[in-house]
């Protein structure tokens, strides 16, 4: 039986739309025949509990799972003994591996955590090492010199953070200090295969990797997982709109509510009854908001829930409601949209009409999709959905309809990853 070594600090405990999607992978790969072990760690900042679904996906039993303590970061509101601590681990890091940024602790215990299983066994075990993540990197480059095993990198998000498009970051010409310079050097000379959740994501990080090429480089999507499928019949007498996830900046909600807002004093809502919830963290204007443009019958916040409890929702709801940032190009494929049709509910997208999910819902029919700057063009797709609610036309979402997103085509696809 091959041996997959997993690293990816979010993944179990699962915790964050993060955690969901690697934890998917890692229980996949071991169901394919690989004997997997994963080393994850803990993070104070996550949604809540996930119950039953944390052990329904870490107890397979060719997946084997390591916890590694995380220590602080150098912060301003750390203690001294906290940051002292923190200063001097960084230093040890940096005698070890030769690399150095603040945040560079977690990648060297990852390290020293996997070489002390390493030692247990007293020979490299491994045939694969599969990275996902931040944070990832230090180990990956370490281990990938010192034993020379087959390396696939994820990036579920752009890397280095700098490098993120703008509002959130600068962009692929974003400059970087000396020891991340020298990490993203060694990250393009050491990594065998590339893979992104889109192939939009895929390009944007070509024209940061300059000396990768593409034919190193494989788009798996985030996974709907059948382990998990679940459907309900949808209602027929409330027209339910949920959005799971955070809605504060640079996701802004106000231009769907101004839309919503709009269809209501033409007195469309008055039609069918309609319920719209807002899932998460959101900013402290919104309440103000709903309120100003006297939508608060129709809408609930919901606040923080479990994974569980967002798919449970989900699964009950008319469609699920995604709210993109503003961006030039819309390179992200967000978890919720998987999450989404893993419970058949069909999604309504409030997107940069150049982007990832603009090509899917085309593609794929799986709901609505409208540009995230053009408050007629929501209207009218709003329109659209009460007319189609009431007419009992909604778009139907399984496997059937986008098996492209399914266990199955991931299974098939990781197949030839592993295989080359």
């Amino acid at each position: 039986m091959k041996r997959i070594l997993f690293i990816a600090p979010h993944s179990f405990p699962i915790s964050s739309s993060e955690s969901i999607c690697n934890s998917k992978i890692a229980y996949t790969l071991a169901d394919m025949g690989y004997k997997v072990d994963v080393f994850s760690c803990v993070d104070p900042y996550h949604y809540p509990d996930s119950g039953n679904l944390d052990k329904v996906l870490s107890t397979h039993e060719n997946l084997k799972v390591f916890h590694v303590k995380k220590k602080p970061s150098i912060t301003r509101n750390g203690g001294c003994l906290q940051n002292t601590i923190s200063l001097f681990s960084h230093i040890k890091g940096y005698i070890k591996t030769g690399y150095l940024y603040n945040g560079a602790v977690l990648p060297y215990e990852l390290l020293k955590a996997i070489q002390n299983e390493i030692k247990k066994t007293g020979y490299f075990p491994y045939d694969y090492m599969i990275t996902r993540g931040f944070r990832t990197e230090i180990a990956g480059i370490a281990l990938k010199k010192k034993y020379g095993v087959y390396w696939i990198a994820n990036w579920n998000d752009p890397y280095t953070e700098e490098k993120f498009p703008p509002p959130y970051g600068e962009g692929p010409s974003a400059k970087l200090d000396y020891f991340k310079r020298k990490i993203y050097s060694a990250v393009q000379k050491y990594v065998d295969v590339h893979t992104f959740p889109s192939s939009r994501l895929r390009d944007y990080m070509l024209r940061c990797f300059e000396k990768v090429k593409k034919q190193d480089t494989v788009v798996i999507p985030h996974m709907a997982m059948g382990k998990l499928f679940s459907f309900s019949a949808k209602s027929k007498e409330v027209l339910s709109i949920v959005h799971c996830g955070n809605v504060r900046y640079p996701r802004d909600p106000s231009i769907f509510l101004q839309a919503l807002s709009i269809i209501k004093k033409q007195g469309l809502l008055n039609q069918v009854k309609i319920k719209v919830c807002f899932i998460g963290m959101y900013s402290d204007s919104l309440p103000s908001s709903i309120e100003d443009l006297d939508l608060n019958d129709y809408i609930e916040l919901m606040g923080m829930r479990s994974y569980d409890e967002c798919q449970h929702i989900l699964a009950n709801s008319t469609v699920s409601l995604i709210i993109e940032a503003v961006c030039e190009e819309g390179i992200y494929l967000p978890t919720k949209f998987v999450d989404s049709l893993q419970v058949s509910t069909p999604v309504f997208c409030v997107s940069p009409s150049n982007g990832t999910l603009h090509d899917i819902v085309s593609e794929y029919s799986v709901g609505y999709v409208s540009d995230n700057e053009d408050v007629d063009d929501i209207k009218d797709k709003l329109i659209k959905l009460l007319d189609d609610f009431r007419n009992e036309k909604i778009p139907v979402v399984d496997k059937k309809t986008a098996p492209y997103f399914f266990d199955d085509n991931i299974r098939e696809l990781y197949t030839k990853v592993l295989k080359q």
